[in-house]
């Protein structure tokens, strides 16, 4: 979505809103299958001659977790704060943002500051114990069968709790 600034960027005070459904399908890595429900509020604010730009951004991801993979819902939103510049883009600071002569693509913003806001790993819940590491049963749902091995670097600390 681009928003056309002219008519705010030489009249402090002013401002201009924006209510939509961002398409964050590129959004997604890893883990994270699919964005739905993406929905995005906010203004550019011209303050004293500096524009602010501020949105709330929602959305609900379609995740695998990342230790019993199973499949699951994660809500997000996020709120994004930051100015809007003129000039050339900097590749090497990805929170600055430039205006493309009056106009401002707000689908960059919002998918940038998504991306980048986006956890590494995302669990199905906080306390999940994931799979066994051997037979692959889903700890969640019981312990398995498997046996704990030793391991033969400690093997000779039980042979000295074994002569006791």
């Amino acid at each position: 979505m681009r928003l056309d600034l002219r008519d705010i960027i030489n009249i402090p005070g002013t401002g201009v809103t924006f209510d939509y459904e961002p398409d964050l399908s590129q959004a997604g890595y890893g883990s994270v299958k699919g964005v739905r429900n993406a929905r995005a509020a906010g203004q550019i604010r011209n303050s004293a001659g500096v524009l602010l730009f501020t949105a709330d951004v929602d959305a609900v991801l379609e995740c695998t977790c990342a230790r019993c993979l199973k499949d699951f819902d994660y809500p997000v939103h996020l709120a994004i704060e930051t100015t809007l510049s003129e000039g050339e883009q900097d590749e090497d600071d990805p929170d600055k943002f430039f205006l493309e002569g009056d106009f401002i693509d707000v689908d960059e913003i919002i998918s940038t500051d998504f991306v980048l806001n986006m956890d590494q790993r995302l669990l199905c819940r906080d306390d999940c114990k994931g799979l066994c590491e051997k037979c692959g049963a889903d700890l969640n749902e019981g312990p398995c069968a498997c046996k704990s091995e030793t391991d033969p670097r400690l093997a000779v600390l039980g042979q000295f709790l074994e002569n006791e």
